[in-house]
């Protein structure tokens, strides 16, 4: 056995290339985020296709009717959430941490989705019954924040109940 004090000792200080396999937060975060976006990347393909499909039903709008426009705040509310849920869930779960750098991961994949969503809004130059809008209109802030106005309360309460790793079954039995 070596001694510490003696001169041959020399002390052997890992790094990271030497066990590349170990679990370090960087690492966890790092694959969290892979995970993630692969996840947002998908929904927000899946998304903008069936907004360009169906605009009426899938963009937020004041119509005619209240009936109409709560089921729209409805729809953009669950769409909200439930994205907000799958990316917590790809981060926390591959991560294998929670922590707020992962919640501000999340947060900002989904600002990214609702941003790409609208870039391909303004791109395809959707138009809705009743609304003035076209081309890059929008994108400006008021109509993002207008049209996604569902999408934000979901995102909030989603946000707030799984921020520390809980899921919908845990909460019920906690």
């Amino acid at each position: 056995m070596l001694d510490p004090r003696s001169p041959d000792f020399e002390p052997v200080i890992e790094t990271d290339e030497d066990n590349p396999r170990e679990w370090t937060p960087q690492r966890g975060l790092i694959n969290g985020l892979i995970a993630s976006i692969i996840a947002a990347t998908i929904m927000t393909v899946g998304w903008t296709a069936l907004t360009r499909i169906s605009p009426l039903s899938m963009i937020f709008h004041v119509c005619d009717d209240a009936q109409s426009t709560f089921i729209l705040a409805v729809i953009g509310i669950v769409i909200g959430f439930v994205m907000t849920w799958i990316l917590f869930i790809c981060m926390h779960r591959v991560s294998r941490m929670v922590s707020r750098p992962c919640t501000i991961g999340v947060v900002v994949l989904v600002l990214l989705m609702i941003l790409a969503r609208q870039i391909a809004i303004a791109a395809f130059d959707i138009k809705i019954d009743g609304l003035d809008v076209s081309g890059w209109e929008w994108m400006g802030l008021r109509r993002i924040i207008v049209s996604n106005v569902g999408l934000w309360v979901g995102i909030g309460g989603a946000t707030y109940l799984f921020r520390e790793g809980e899921s919908i079954v845990d909460m019920f039995y906690g």
